[in-house]
């Protein structure tokens, strides 16, 4: 199994790329960066990818509607440039309230433009490729005639394209079109084999796909003495990811689908954590999370998703302190994992 580390949480490019360099000489085989509000992921991206060339840098992950698939691709092939050991794409539609407000985008149909964004991707890539001109048409986007004006000045080798996925459609989704999944921080080990897994090989067997695919656990991980402190924290994330109206059926999953009404008050409209974070059972955030004693944490990385993830990758939440957050990604980057 391989291990990698997202590095959204923290505040910088230079510290992502000095993570990034950690991760790389711990033998690590990943390191993402995410793309929100007030953060550009290719631009964090760039400086991991010049500091640690020798680890995949991915982005975990990037909002596929905010900019042209052609600007995509031709960002992600310039990366790969820098790159001895090769960028992953990871694609997400994001929410409606997401795209809505926080960038005033309405996407009605979004899996049916992100089968767009990702055609235009792979295709603009293959033509560089080949040095040919790419031209698509569809109900999105209309690219005409277009060359890469200095193809000597990228890789143009294809890079693998992974699929961010919370809903059953979207994972199926996945399987038909992506290299691989980024997980979710609110996926236990189980939810991963009895719901994900199926679903994706039901994608990839509608579309008759028989490449290799990477399943990814993105696994919540707090690194603190005190169990139920870390219990506490992890519990925060869990319930502010699943006030979200389409993350309901995990709750669902979880026994607790009567709690959503109570968890979204708290989280969404009252902005109290704390109290998000209790009504989330110790046992669920238990199976979700990955909490407790340094060597503890690095144990159940290794051991809680063999057999079920392809890589797992050690997520760590914004509900920290900058010493408490330091101190979980460090044990993971310290040494090698497995």
């Amino acid at each position: 199994m391989r291990y990698g580390v997202a590095l959204g949480a923290l505040s910088t490019a230079s510290l992502r790329a000095q993570y990034a360099r950690r991760a790389q000489d711990a033998g690590l085989d990943s390191a993402w960066s995410s793309d929100n509000p007030g953060e550009d992921a290719i631009v964090h991206m760039s400086a991991m990818t010049v500091a640690a060339p020798g680890i995949h840098v991915g982005s975990g992950i990037l909002r596929a509607f905010l900019r042209h698939p052609v600007t995509i691709a031709s960002a992600f092939l310039t990366l790969q440039s820098a790159s001895d050991r090769g960028v992953i794409l990871g694609l997400a539609s994001g929410t409606r309230r997401q795209n809505l407000y926080q960038y005033g985008i309405d996407v009605p149909r979004p899996v049916s433009r992100l089968r767009s964004v990702v055609g235009i991707v792979r295709g603009f890539v293959d033509a560089c490729g080949r040095d040919e001109p790419f031209e698509w048409h569809d109900d999105y986007h209309s690219v005409a005639a277009l060359r890469a004006s200095a193809p000597d000045l990228v890789d143009p080798a294809p890079f693998p394209i992974w699929i961010a996925a919370v809903n059953e459609r979207m994972q199926r989704f996945a399987g038909e079109v992506a290299d691989g999944l980024c997980g979710h921080p609110v996926f236990s080990a189980g939810y991963l084999r009895d719901v994900v897994r199926p679903n994706v090989e039901a994608g990839r067997l509608a579309a008759g796909r028989e490449a290799p695919f990477e399943l990814a656990a993105w696994a919540n991980t707090v690194v603190d003495e005190d169990k139920d402190r870390a219990l506490h924290r992890a519990g925060m994330m869990i319930a502010n990811y699943l006030s979200t109206r389409s993350y309901r059926g995990i709750l669902e999953h979880y026994g607790i689908g009567d709690r959503f009404d109570a968890i979204r008050q708290a989280c969404l409209v009252d902005r109290d954590l704390d109290r998000g974070s209790r009504l989330i059972p110790r046992e669920v955030i238990d199976e979700v999370a990955v909490t407790g004693s340094p060597d503890e944490v690095r144990e159940t990385l290794v051991t809680r998703y063999a057999g079920v993830a392809d890589q797992v990758v050690a997520h760590f939440g914004g509900f920290a302190s900058r010493e408490q957050l330091l101190r979980s990604i460090d044990t993971v980057v310290a040494a090698p994992l497995g």
